[in-house]
């Protein structure tokens, strides 16, 4: 299913508007099921539709006759009077767009408001346009101007859904919790709580001059609140609640003349609930009066199929209009409840258009517009002189293996004598691996060295490709030392290259957050580092420098240097003996020799000595 902020009726259900994941927005005229047009805005990938309803704008003739009666003037203005639809597209970089159906153009665009994506929208013909945004603010916007009238503070949540009371004295917001605002004051009134999930529905009813109600609906709920809107109360529970099997996608009421409210809910599930409410007071949980079921054709297949109810409106005479179908095959259909029984099946044949009958229906199609003679073009996308030239010679093509190999960023691989050229294939190398994320194709296309095939990649990269490329080089950061010094010199060339784009990105800064995170990371540990290296760098040159003092202490002349004198200038020549021929042996016989002469010496004085004595003594 998809998603109901993006589709809505025409206030008289005359035309519906859709607006999906492609940028396209298409309006379809529900009496015929015909597409009547198809508009493409420029840079509708890069800020796509969040949310979209239709608006009335009185033009007044300007031939009007002027009359001296002032009454029957003020009749004749009125009666000339006619209400113009346009379409406001809130987008997800904060600006709104005006799209005029009867002129199939844009006839505005509203800017400044907000910063960040268009989350609500609502219309009254008496207070005008109101948005609500991610930067949690609501605002009035004059249309006439193309300027802000009012803007304040929604709270610290999202407001997913608005909608405006039918006198235009107040205007209810909701997150989760429902809050009630006096316009002119801008002060809360009251507030509502009783929903899970985040409210997506809001249908401000009034039932007579005195009572007023609300019916609320939210994402993951399988039920609707309907509120009492009565500033004396402040009563916390809602006065009713009705029961759906799934979630509602859409709601649509309707008050009769008898005060009774018809509610009209589409859930996901592809079916439509209709339930009938009287205001009495508290009651129980409502169960629908009727379920409507869209069913194919048993004769068509073998089995029933159902068909999904995408959207319903509840018109004139409590008929239901019906959406059902796919987008790309949607049929809408007037039906009127039969509240006999239970369930109703509608058994429908689906129709399946054929390309001439398409082609016919669609009256107005509004191509993609060029800004100060700029267009975009895809990359790769050749001339027509290029294409006439292929299709001519489409028998000597290429087989799609030597295809493959001349697009290949290995030169071995190549054929001998061939050379590739990798300034004219890397950008579209680089956009197949982005879009199929093989690994084997990004890491020849960014495991380059040559600075001068990166800057011409990255100034062919489309504007698409940007976000891509960059969580590609955030994991490349994350690893070792070669792959994180290729991303960072392809980083360096892509901000230098993309710098104004970047700058005017509203994601920028959830798509350069990891990188920010890892280089405050590192910074992180840049002090620890530094005194690292300064304590290594301090070590390294003491050890340095000493062995640079010891080199140079052998290297070094002494200060003094002293010289035996020599052996002839003392007498006649004494013959040298060969201290290295001789042996131990020999040293050792001649130390006993002299020892023995030493030892009769002594024992000759000894006797000597003896006999002096003795004659002495005599």
């Amino acid at each position: 299913m998809a998603n109901a902020a993006c589709t809505a009726f025409s206030q008289d259900g005359q035309y519906f508007a859709y607006c999906g994941s492609d940028g396209k927005l298409k309006i379809w005229e529900t009496a015929t099921s015909r597409l009547k047009q198809e508009y493409v805005p420029n840079l509708h990938l890069y800020s796509p539709c969040s949310v979209l309803c239709w608006i009335s704008v009185n033009t007044q003739a300007t031939s009007t006759s002027l009359s001296p009666w002032k009454k029957r003037r003020r009749k004749l203005i009125s009666e000339e009077v006619e209400q113009k639809g346009i379409i406001a597209m809130g987008s997800i970089n904060g600006k709104i767009t005006l799209y005029d159906t009867a002129a199939a153009a844009v006839c505005g665009q509203l800017e400044n408001g907000h910063s960040s994506c268009v989350t609500a929208l609502t219309w009254s013909a008496n207070c005008g346009l109101f948005t609500a945004a991610d930067d949690y603010h609501i605002v009035e916007w004059n249309i006439k101007e193309n300027g802000i009238k009012c803007k304040w503070k929604s709270g610290k949540a999202k407001v997913t859904a608005l909608a405006v009371m039918q006198d235009g004295k107040s205007m209810i917001s909701a997150e989760r919790i429902i809050k009630w605002w006096n316009l002119s004051t801008k002060q809360i009134i009251r507030t509502f709580t009783g929903h899970a999930g985040q409210v997506t529905s809001l249908n401000p009813i009034t039932v007579n001059k005195n009572a007023s109600y609300l019916i609320s609906g939210a994402s993951e709920d399988g039920y609707l609140n309907i509120w009492a809107l009565d500033e004396t109360k402040n009563d916390k529970c809602s006065v009713a609640t009705l029961a759906m099997q799934d979630e509602a996608l859409s709601v649509s009421v309707h008050v009769n003349e008898e005060s009774q409210v018809m509610v009209l809910a589409i859930t996901r599930s592809g079916q439509a609930h209709v339930f009938k409410y009287q205001p009495n007071g508290r009651s129980k949980p409502l169960k629908p009066t009727l379920n409507i079921a869209v069913a194919s054709d048993v004769h068509q297949k073998e089995t029933i199929q159902q068909i999904p109810i995408l959207m319903a409106k509840l018109i004139e005479n409590e008929k239901l209009l019906l959406a059902y179908g796919s987008y790309m095959n949607l049929t809408f259909e007037k039906v009127t409840p039969d509240f006999s029984d239970k369930i109703q099946y509608l058994i429908r044949s689906e129709v399946k258009r054929t390309k001439e009958r398409k082609e016919e229906s669609v009256t107005k199609v509004k191509a993609t517009i060029t800004e100060d003679n700029v267009e975009y073009i895809v990359p790769g996308a050749g001339s027509t002189a290029t294409k006439r030239n292929r299709t001519s010679s489409a028998g000597s093509q290429l087989p799609l293996k030597d295809r493959l190999e001349n697009l290949s960023l290995n030169v071995e691989t190549n054929a001998i004598g061939r050379t590739p050229s990798k300034g004219a294939n890397m950008i579209q190398l680089l956009m197949q691996g982005l879009n199929s994320k093989d690994r084997t194709i990004l890491n020849n296309v960014l495991f380059t060295k040559n600075e001068r095939i990166i800057r011409n990649t990255i100034a062919k990269l489309p504007i698409q490709a940007i976000t891509p490329l960059l969580k590609e080089l955030c994991a490349m950061l994350q690893c070792k030392t070669y792959p994180s010094k290729i991303a960072t010199m392809w980083l360096q060339i892509l901000i230098t290259t993309h710098a104004a784009h970047l700058l005017s990105h509203p994601d920028i800064g959830e798509s350069l957050s990891p990188i920010l995170s890892l280089i405050d990371a590192k910074l992180m540990l840049l002090t620890q580092i530094s005194r690292l290296r300064g304590r290594v760098s301090l070590i390294t040159g003491q050890i340095t420098r000493s062995k640079e003092e010891q080199d140079n202490n052998i290297m070094e002349e002494t200060l003094l240097v002293y010289q035996d004198a020599d052996s002839s200038d003392e007498g006649p020549a004494v013959e040298e003996v060969d201290l290295e021929s001789e042996s131990d042996e020999n040293w050792e016989e001649m130390s006993d020799q002299e020892e023995q002469e030493e030892h009769n010496e002594d024992d000759n004085k000894s006797v000597i000595s003896k006999d002096e004595n003795d004659s002495i003594s005599s």
